[in-house]
């Protein structure tokens, strides 16, 4: 869970990352902090943001259609056999 959590994170500051690394490339020098401080006022906060959205939410879709288990099958939860827990899993049903 974590895990997803921290990749949506990444991919909705990725336009962001993308675009700071594009303005240290393209200029070549490193900018005096004055100048950065400037820079970092100025850079399009809502168009960054929202390509960072529009991102996160295509990844969600494509997590929820090309992920997860078989909607038919059934699921069984996880249990104790013999001492020991068997994880979770969804069997397919009986196409019959």
């Amino acid at each position: 869970m974590l895990r997803t959590t921290l990749l949506h994170i990444l991919i909705l500051l990725a336009p962001t990352i993308l675009y700071v690394a594009w303005l240290l490339l393209a200029r070549r020098a490193h900018l005096s902090r004055a100048r950065w401080a400037a820079t970092f006022r100025a850079m399009p906060w809502l168009r960054l943001l929202g390509g960072g959205l529009v991102l996160a939410a295509a990844s969600l879709v494509a997590l929820a259609l090309l992920g997860g288990e078989d909607p038919s099958g059934t699921y069984v939860p996880p249990h104790l056999l013999n001492g020991e827990v068997v994880p979770a899993k969804v069997v397919p049903t009986d196409p019959r």
